[in-house]
């Protein structure tokens, strides 16, 4: 849902809308796809290489810790699956579009946002461990997040512009202007606060002398998500508006209904204005709109008191459902992907910053992904929208993933299949299958036997099978150089916990600032990629079968600029002995996790891998290329012509112009640093030319397995 451009027209005239607030001691309803999605693009976070799920990790702690030191009481919900009644395919059809578009432009140096893929997953893990109040709804979140603001009677936090419609006494706090990372404190009670903008639809509408109910007139006139009313949308509305009046469409339409006492006397004057044989459709589509911003009493406030299963209708067609599954789904245990799975027998997979000339790095996971059809689909399991359809064991069933080709949205049927152990398996009993069982579910599709799981110790199997997986089916093959760079980054990862000092100690990394950028090499970035789709996969496979394997914590699993820096450093000849302190706790965990690939996948091979030092040579014979041919300044030229170039691809993104030229000068520093590091290296080989050094000359896998 959401009105496009309403926040922007609210927001520009907050001397009247929007009120300060010193918020603090009350309920706070937070749309938690929203927030993770504003805190992650708001702070500049690793888009390119994957994701810096650590950092993103530490915002969220912090964020939660500031509104428990306000006493601020907070009721997270998700958004679960796609509407049942599929009314907003298009719309979805679009934005995924949309997304592919904001990857393939991110992946050419343009600029775009896209969230890395495990966001999600670390959110709500990271929520459960906080033990932050957590519902994940079966369906949009939209609806129920302001019908239980409505009972529970306190304010909404989100970024999405339907709450500025919904008629909420407690009223709207956006994001954009809620200061969570600057807790103040009142000087006469001298109790922390948190500085935000309140918006209540009866101050609105008061400036209009305009009855509440004729919001949703407004919305779904000018068209949200569900309702497309392009032949009214398009009406002379800005006639009515105030002279001199920026939004004019806006001002206009608000101006035009408040003449009217109720809803249904505007909807009818605004048909009188309608070609007559397009006006049953067009009220009938206002009225769908209208109702959905109508407040009963919803489901939420009963899980969130009791986490029992809400016996109401508005789980819909998902009661069929094991009520463990349902448990797992609302609790947010489980990928909401799966309800789409049930419900429409289609799943829309994430688009990632990767090499658009190949093959979608998600099929590499598909094998994992269809043995989960198979346990959701096949077995007589009946299907959530099509009660009276039932899958046997031969039958064949599909669902419908939507992925890329190249740049282009495309779909494709995938079968649902099974395992030989998975025979005789039912969804509704699954919970009860002995524990051996579901393991070897889990073993039998990552290609792994109980016997060498049990050499691997439980709190790294997971990612070590994932890993294993991935070696054994990415395309194009790993080579050494990923291989080491993945498990240095979970080394990482595990002891980011520590302090600076000790980690640094520890780990010999001098990661990069993570306002430079850093260049992107696309053959890494799909590899990772196909690896975090592994992992991801494999979550959601090991939840529904109850967790066989201990989880992991996601956010130790994967640092993006660490992976992609360390990948760097070894194809330039740096060894694994200058990265790991010899005896250190580090290096220990290194090894256990070296050991525990290569007993899964074999010695000869890993030793059969590339080593990835081919790519180094490539790069060398460029820069050789370049030194040769091409001045230092013909190459100053020619990186100011294209510093100009992509400043001016940004004139239409700003509209205020003090922004523009800050954005310009800190391109302009970039280059220039880039500059500065290429004639530093020009110069350094042109004296090092004559007397090479011979630490160069060290191979980068002098550090064996066998070292280690």
């Amino acid at each position: 849902m959401g009105v496009r451009g309403l926040k922007t027209y609210i927001e520009s005239r907050d001397r009247n809308y929007l009120r300060s607030w010193a918020f603090r001691d009350k309920r706070l309803i937070i749309d938690g796809c929203n927030l993770y999605y504003i805190l992650y693009f708001d702070y500049k976070l690793d888009q390119i290489h994957g994701g810096d799920y650590d950092a993103f990790e530490e915002l969220i702690i912090q964020f939660f810790e500031n509104l428990r030191a306000c006493d601020i009481e907070p009721y997270v919900v998700l958004d679960g699956g796609a509407d049942h009644t599929d009314k907003k395919l298009d719309t979805l059809l679009e934005r995924k579009q949309e997304r592919i578009n904001a990857a393939f432009a991110l992946s050419v140096g343009r600029k775009g946002k896209v969230l890395p893929v495990l966001v999600k997953e670390v959110f709500r893990q990271l929520l459960h461990k906080l033990k932050v109040p957590l519902v994940q709804c079966l369906e949009e979140a939209d609806w129920e997040i302001a019908a239980l603001a409505k009972e529970w009677n306190c304010p909404v936090l989100s970024n999405d512009s339907d709450f500025y419609i919904f008629n909420l006494d407690a009223g709207f706090l956006p994001i954009t202007h809620f200061e969570w990372d600057k807790v103040k404190v009142d000087r006469r009670t001298n109790k922390k606060f948190i500085q935000a903008k309140h918006f209540t639809v009866r101050k609105f509408c008061a400036s209009f002398n305009m009855s509440a109910d004729l919001l949703p007139v407004f919305a779904s006139i000018l068209g949200n998500d569900y309702v497309k009313l392009q032949n009214i949308r398009q009406l002379a509305w800005e006639e009515y508006s105030r002279p001199g009046t920026e939004h004019a469409q806006f001002d206009g339409l608000l101006n035009w209904l408040s003449q009217f006492p109720r809803p249904e006397a505007a909807v009818s004057d605004l048909l009188k204005q309608i070609d007559p044989d397009h006006r049953g459709k067009i009220q009938e589509a206002l009225f769908k709109g209208i109702q959905e911003y109508k407040l009963i009493s919803g489901c939420l406030a009963q899980f969130f008191h009791s986490k029992m299963i809400p016996h109401t209708t508005s789980i819909g067609p998902l009661q069929v459902l094991p009520k463990w599954t349902l448990m797992l789904l609302l609790e947010g245990k489980i990928s909401s992907s799966i309800i789409d799975t049930l419900l429409h027998q289609r799943v829309f997979l994430i688009s990632q910053v990767e090499d658009f000339q190949l093959p979608c790095s998600s099929q590499t996971s598909r094998p994992i992904r269809q043995v989960i059809y198979g346990l959701l689909l096949l077995r007589k399991q009946q299907t959530a929208d099509k009660p009276n359809k039932t899958f046997t064991g031969t039958s064949r069933c599909t669902v419908e993933e939507y992925g890329r080709q190249e740049s282009n949205l495309t779909s494709q049927k995938v079968e649902a299949i099974q395992t030989k152990v998975m025979e005789g398996l039912q969804l509704k009993t699954l919970w009860k299958e002995p524990h051996n069982v579901q393991l070897q579910v889990l073993l039998d599709t990552l290609g792994v036997s109980s016997e060498m799981l049990s050499k691997i110790q439980p709190a790294l199997q997971l990612q070590v099978l994932v890993t294993c997986y991935w070696l054994v089916n990415a395309k194009p093959s790993p080579s050494k150089v990923h291989l080491w760079g993945l498990l240095l980054g979970m080394v990482y990862g595990n002891f980011s916990s520590t302090s600076q000092t000790q980690r640094d100690l520890q780990l010999k990394l001098n990661l990069q600032s993570g306002q430079r950028r850093m260049h992107l090499d696309c053959e890494t970035a799909h590899l990772y990629s196909q690896w975090q789709f592994c992992l991801k996969c494999s979550l959601c496979l090991n939840r529904l079968l109850f967790s066989p394997v201990p989880e992991p914590e996601v956010a130790r699993l994967y640092c993006g600029t660490l992976v992609h820096q360390v990948v760097g450093e070894l194809r330039r000849g740096t060894g694994l002995d200058f990265l790991l302190v010899k005896g250190s706790s580090t290096e220990r965990l290194f090894i256990q996790l070296q050991d525990a690939v290569v007993s899964l996948v074999g010695e000869d091979f890993v030793k059969n891998m590339k080593t990835g030092l081919e790519h180094r040579d490539a790069e060398k014979t460029q820069r050789d290329y370049y030194s040769q041919n091409q001045s230092i300044d013909e190459l100053s030229g020619w990186l100011e012509y294209l510093m100009y170039d992509d400043i001016d691809d940004n004139d239409d993104d700003d509209l205020n112009g003090n922004r523009k030229r800050s954005k310009a000068k800190d391109h302009r520093n970039e280059i220039y640093d880039f500059f500065c590091t290429l004639r530093a290296r020009h110069k350094a080989k042109a004296r090092n030319a004559k007397y090479p050094s011979k630490k160069r000359e060290r191979r980068c896998f002098e550090y064996t397995i066998e070292d280690l």
